[in-house]
């Protein structure tokens, strides 16, 4: 009799699935699954004589049965399809009437998160599943049930809470009758709520699954959300409407844009205990609960990205996305769209639904725009104006939205000379460069390099499943010799191969280094003074702060040092502080 409302059974496991993030599986007194979601929703209609030991048993007994280890549970013992099985977790209810049996219904799990929130909140989800069983049962002979389902619905969406996610549950008349915590703070709700059905539009856009939705807030605020927006009944005077919607934070993960867990967060990051470096976090961390846009330059491979990850983890905008986008990677021609989003039509091969930007899935939190010197002036005068009222308009239309970002850029060329080459706009530089940060070169850090190598030694160590040698002086000595043009990230990429010659429980020695880094090394190294173009003198700061750390090297770093040094170069012990400081020395 299940098969006879299969569409209103599937609308059941769709929307419990949808709201609680549990898959669900319907199956008839017959063992033939009339409804399923994730993994089965493409089975439904198949037998599950094989393979449902569980359902049998709770045929058997009428009663509900949990399975917190499924395959080495007793009831699973003889089951055929054991070995296969992946679920991790599950529950399981008859659905009757009185003496008659009409089928099974169960929640499962398979994974440890899912797992752990079903266990936490077991009773609710035993309620939960006996209401909807009751509710399938008396369908069958009675479809006037709405207030009972909109009355367990209600109980559960206040019990479960899907990180990242808003709910809402309008009635027959457009009145919101709940909303979840996440729904309440996005639109500032009061307790009497003051959100009608008729104050969601959809805007015809939307992005993959989602469509994009417009909602004006009781204080006239407008907010742009995706999600869905599902019916629960087709009856006029008893339909209940559900508005599930996607929070920025869910949205960048779901779009694989907010990678700070992939690639490590925080200050601890960024490897080197040098004098230079350790002033570089210090100032960093001053400014990162600062909303001032940042500008970090240094060459390639110096880790511009990993201090904008830090700065972001360590200010208050850490719960909110990081979104990176690298301008000199994407072509000129879709970067606008990358950035700005557009709308259906916008330009040839743009999606029917259209698309969000990366400035609005970075909503409350950091956009990090890398290699920004290669942007095009056209889109720099758009930036400018994002800067400067926080306002971005989608490519294809003529609405404005307003974005509550911090803005990091990065460039490993001298934007400088770009403005004077007429590629960068002055205006725009004198915006981004509010914090200007340095990324130093590993050759003026070359202290750094015997914890980077330990660091990337243990890491490709255990990546490769090779014993740790020790790290021995001459090895040690060649790579500090080395003027790492290719910064960190050379060093890296050295260290990972010199990990996969190293032979199993065998040291590291020369020969397990490049041949290019060696050649690079033993090259012998030109005089800059003496091979500097007489007609190009050197600039007299190069030269200061040459002979500044040539002094230093030859009298000491201590006090009694650089008084000596600051007496043969013919300036104060002030004067010498304050160059050094200047030089980062």
């Amino acid at each position: 009799m299940l098969a006879n409302i299969q569409s209103y059974v599937q609308s059941y496991a769709d929307v419990i699935s949808r709201v609680t993030g549990i898959h669900v599986e319907i199956m008839d007194s017959n063992m033939v699954r009339i409804a399923g979601t994730g993994i089965y929703a493409d089975q439904v209609g198949e037998s599950l004589d094989l393979a449902g030991e569980i359902y049998k048993e709770v045929m058997r007994t009428h009663k509900t049965i949990i399975v917190e280890s499924p395959r080495e549970d007793p009831i699973c013992r003889n089951c055929p399809a054991r070995e296969n099985c992946r679920e991790k977790f599950s529950l399981s209810t008859p659905i009757v009437a009185g003496d008659k049996l009409f089928g099974v219904i169960g929640l499962f799990c398979f994974d440890d998160e899912d797992r752990r929130r079903m266990q936490k909140s077991l009773d609710s989800y035993t309620a939960f599943i006996a209401f909807l069983a009751d509710a399938l049962a008396r369908k069958i002979g009675d479809m006037d049930k709405l207030n009972r389902v909109t009355q367990f619905l209600d109980l559960m969406l206040q019990v479960v809470d899907v990180p990242g996610q808003g709910i809402m549950l309008f009635d027959y008349s457009g009145s919101l009758i709940y909303s979840n915590t996440a729904a309440r703070e996005l639109f500032a709700l009061g307790p009497d709520g003051g959100l009608a059905i008729g104050n969601i539009q959809r805007s015809g856009h939307g992005l993959y699954a989602f469509e994009e939705f417009e909602v004006r807030t009781p204080g006239g605020q407008s907010h742009s959300v995706l999600g869905r927006l599902v019916e629960l009944d087709s009856q006029s005077e008893s339909k209940v409407t559900l508005f599930v919607f996607e929070l920025p934070t869910r949205l960048a993960q779901l779009v694989g844009n907010m990678s700070a867990s992939s690639a490590g967060t925080g200050f601890d990051t960024i490897i080197g205990d040098s004098p230079v470096l350790r002033k570089l976090k210090s100032r960093a961390l001053n400014v990162a609960d600062s909303s001032s846009t940042v500008l970090i330059t240094g060459e390639s491979g110096t880790g511009k990205e990993l201090l904008a990850r830090a700065i972001h983890q360590a200010g208050s905008r850490r719960e909110h996305p990081f979104v990176a986008i690298n301008c000199g990677g994407i072509p000129d021609t879709l970067l606008e769209s990358e950035l700005f989003g557009y709308v259906s039509g916008a330009f040839t091969g743009a999606s029917s639904r259209g698309r969000m930007g990366k400035f609005e899935l970075a909503q409350g939190g950091v956009i990090f725009l890398d290699e920004i010197s290669t942007m095009p002036l056209y889109l720099q005068v758009k930036l400018l104006r994002v800067l400067q009222e926080r306002v971005i308009t989608r490519l294809g239309s003529n609405r404005p939205i307003y974005v509550n970002i911090r803005v990091i850029a990065a460039s490993n060329e001298n934007l400088q000379d770009c403005i004077k080459r007429n590629a960068f706009r002055e205006d725009l530089y004198y915006r981004l460069n509010v914090i200007p940060l340095n990324m130093p070169p590993l050759r003026e850090r070359t202290g750094d390099i015997p914890i980077l190598t330990e660091y990337f030694l243990e890491k490709y160590c255990t990546l490769f499943q090779k014993r740790k040698p020790p790290l021995r002086a001459p090895f040690l000595h060649l790579l500090e010799s080395h003027s790492w043009p290719g910064n960190v990230r050379e060093l890296e990429h050295v260290l990972e191969y010199a990990v996969n010659m190293m032979p199993e429980n065998g040291h590291l020695t020369l020969d397990c280094l490049p041949a290019q880094l060696l050649e690079a090394v033993q090259a012998p190294q030109s005089d800059p003074v003496t091979s500097a173009d007489p007609a190009e003198p050197e600039p007299l700061a190069v030269m200061e702060e040459r002979a500044i750390r040539a002094a230093l090297d030859r009298f000491g770093q201590n006090t009694e040092g650089k008084k000596r040094a600051a007496r043969a170069l013919g300036i104060s012990l002030a004067t010498l502080y304050r160059k050094m400081d200047s030089f980062s020395i």
